[in-house]
């Protein structure tokens, strides 16, 4: 009885021993699987408006404003350091860049990016991202027409864990939806877009 009791809890502490490293190793991997959560943060659109004229002009207006929206994706550790992950997110901004003869809004923004990143700590995560963004912009005092532009994102960012499954991060963002073509009286003019942010956001993972 007591060899059997003996054998059966040295095999019970064999199984445990060879276990661990397993358990451990999966605890490791803070940054792997699904996750949703929600970003708050600053946001600066820049246009610019160059005429067809000789000499051309440019005028320049640009915009601050409160940033907001939520995000969801899945992350993949590759390794005992690598991340690699997909996000789609949507975002909205208060405030309107001004330029002599109406306003132009910043609405919606849909954005569906990848990202790669390093841990340089276990709970810390160091990346970049870059993918495709879709914006809304409407044209205010006097009211006119809406569109929405597709352009590109890129950016960088540092996320930590500040539970078992919620991390926190703080990234910068760019972003270009290209140009617009206007007709006007005496000539043309070019309107092209860009955008600045400063994004944080807090995820709860799965």
């Amino acid at each position: 009885m007591t060899k059997s009791f003996s054998r059966i809890a040295f095999a019970l502490l064999a199984g445990a021993a060879l276990a661990a490293p397993a358990v451990a190793q999966d605890a490791a991997k803070n940054f792997n699987g699904p996750f949703i959560g929600a970003q708050l943060g600053w946001q600066q659109d820049r246009q610019s408006l160059t005429t067809s004229t000789v000499p051309p002009t440019t005028t320049r207006a640009s915009g601050d404003g409160l940033a907001y929206g939520g995000q969801a994706g899945w992350d993949f550790q590759v390794g005992s350091s690598a991340v690699l992950g997909l996000e789609a997110s949507i975002t909205g901004r208060t405030g309107s860049n001004r330029f002599p003869t109406f306003d132009l809004e910043a609405g919606r923004t849909i954005n569906a990016t990848a990202r790669a990143g390093w841990l340089i700590t276990p709970e810390g995560l160091l990346y970049a991202r870059g993918g495709y963004s879709n914006a809304r912009f409407n044209i205010r005092n006097p009211a006119g027409a809406s569109e929405t532009r597709d352009g590109y994102l890129i950016g960088a960012g540092y996320e930590h864990m500040l539970a078992k499954n919620v991390s926190a991060r703080v990234e910068y963002n760019y972003a270009d939806y290209g140009n617009d073509n206007l007709p006007g009286i005496g000539g043309g003019a070019r309107l092209n877009y860009h955008r600045h942010a400063v994004m944080t956001g807090v995820n709860v993972r799965f």
